[in-house]
């Protein structure tokens, strides 16, 4: 087998391609001269022969090059070439080269894309911006409280009524290679706390989280619950049947004597849980059962 038909001779081959003047130009040729974005299907021409992208065409009454109207053919094999070309993320420093479908989805998770600190939008602190990618780097300098290796993190978090943002905390974990966070969240309305956890991958409820609420130096009050992970792509997260919801009475209720909530955040992995089996009856139950089957006597 030769080095180019190999699997990686062939992408040494095509990041070679793709570094190329002649595949800039092929890009440049598919990226709309008027809003500068890559053109996908729709594109128009007008009658001297300039494309533009659909959204652009909506917008216009006329080419915006030549001030002349546009003509009633489409570019069919300039479409097609807009289905099949690898294009680049736009992100300064990315690699990712990708169909536009499955450019859309990389946006969104890009290590090159340019964020704010997320700790800013809970506590309300952090100027900080910059790339994705380095963005839990600075969390571990800046925010250590919030952040944490361990696949668990204890908390102690004091109780402000005053507070309104339903967001009360929010944490990171890095564990099993993989990044999850924590939200506590108030929900005045319903009466309620909740916690979730969220995890960048498809399979998120092969992963588990436990909330353990204590009180410490008082083994007999304990509330855990457990719950599936979920993956980040689930939109309506909140509203999952699936999180965690504790009643604030019964929270309160837990309230140590510096009116804090103390609480353990527990990631797992579910394969490594143990299967409950049906329980039996009880020997009590059976010893009760035979009783009532007793004559009188």
């Amino acid at each position: 087998m030769s080095s180019t038909s190999s699997p990686a001779g062939k992408k040494i081959v095509l990041n070679t391609l793709l570094e190329t003047d002649h595949y800039e130009s092929l890009i440049k040729e598919l990226t709309c001269t008027k809003c500068n974005k890559y053109m996908r299907p729709p594109i128009h021409l007008c009658v001297d022969g300039h494309s533009v992208c659909g959204r652009c065409y909506e917008k216009s009454f006329q080419c915006h090059v030549c001030q002349k109207e546009f003509a009633l053919i489409r570019p069919v094999a300039l479409e097609s070439l807009a289905n099949k070309v690898l294009f680049p993320c736009t992100n300064n420093g990315c690699p990712k080269h990708a169909i536009l479908p499955q450019l859309d989805e990389h946006y969104a998770h890009c290590q090159f894309r340019i964020i704010n600190c997320f700790m800013t939008r809970v506590y309300g602190e952090c100027k900080w911006k910059g790339r994705a990618g380095d963005w839990m780097d600075h969390c571990f300098m800046e925010h250590s409280d919030k952040v944490t290796d361990l696949p668990f993190i204890t908390v102690k978090n004091r109780w402000d009524a005053k507070r309104t943002e339903p967001v009360l905390n929010y944490f990171l974990l890095r564990c099993y290679e993989r990044v999850f966070n924590v939200y506590q969240i108030y929900d005045k309305r319903g009466g309620r706390m909740m916690w979730t956890v969220l995890v960048n991958d498809e399979n998120a409820e092969k992963f588990y989280f436990e909330i353990d609420i204590f009180l410490p130096n008082y083994p007999s009050k304990r509330i855990v619950y457990r719950r599936p992970c979920k993956c980040e792509k689930d939109a309506d997260f909140l509203e999952h049947t699936q999180n965690v919801y504790i009643p604030v009475e019964n929270v309160f209720s837990m309230l140590d004597e510096d009116e804090s909530v103390n609480f353990i955040v527990r990631i797992g992995e579910v394969e490594n849980l143990p299967l409950f089996e049906t329980p039996t009856e009880s020997e009590s139950m059976i010893l009760l059962h035979d009783e009532e089957q007793k004559p009188p006597q």
